[in-house]
């Protein structure tokens, strides 16, 4: 069995969602680590953009906010949300319009956007045998793929809960099917890519 992240993919063609509150960046309320999330009001997200004018990047169906998370608009939602939603919470965000066109890509009118957080957790990464860069973080998971389900699940790793998606064989299939034939962009499941 094979284990594949679930990430964003194509980053550079997209722009990236950011939270406009500095309020919810200093309360950390997106921070991920596997556990679920509460939030008291629906945070509002712009989408950047740092190419120039005349080449806008429109956000993806499934846009990159920060690693180890996934942000569905609604079409996204509609498609992969029965079944990303047994595995973890997807939480409404609102994408607001009006943003200095320099910054941000504006849509016409807000519209909700979903926050996946992965509450599913299995240890899979063998954190003795994987390969760790000079911080000591892991770089390269090894796995150990003994706890993994074999039906279909979305899951975090204790170890990389707070910047991985894993997806089993099984979960990969599903989530390949539905994307293309939805034509989602913005999300592609693959090897995990070394990080720095």
């Amino acid at each position: 069995m094979m284990i594949w992240e679930l990430r964003c993919a194509n980053v550079d063609d997209y722009s990236m969602a950011v939270p406009l509150d500095k309020s919810d960046i200093s309360a950390q309320i997106f921070r991920v680590n596997g556990e679920p999330l509460h939030w008291g009001k629906v945070p509002r997200i712009g989408f950047a953009d740092s190419s120039r004018k005349k080449h806008k990047k429109p956000p993806a169906d499934v846009s990159l906010m920060q690693w180890g998370v996934l942000v569905l608009n609604a079409r996204a939602n509609e498609v992969l949300g029965p079944f990303l939603s047994k595995f973890g919470q997807l939480l409404e965000l609102r994408s607001e319009t009006g943003l200095d066109p320099g910054e941000f890509y504006n849509e016409k009118e807000p519209t909700t956007h979903y926050f996946y957080n992965v509450t599913h957790l299995v240890s899979c990464v063998d954190a003795e045998k994987s390969e760790r860069n000079r911080l000591g973080h892991i770089r390269r998971e090894v796995f150990d793929t003994s706890n993994v389900p074999a039906e279909a699940a979305v899951f975090k790793d204790p170890e990389m809960a707070r910047t991985r998606i894993y997806v089993n064989d099984a979960g990969k299939a599903i989530i390949e099917e539905l994307v293309a034939s939805a034509g989602l962009t913005g999300i592609e499941c693959g090897p995990p890519e070394p990080r720095l």
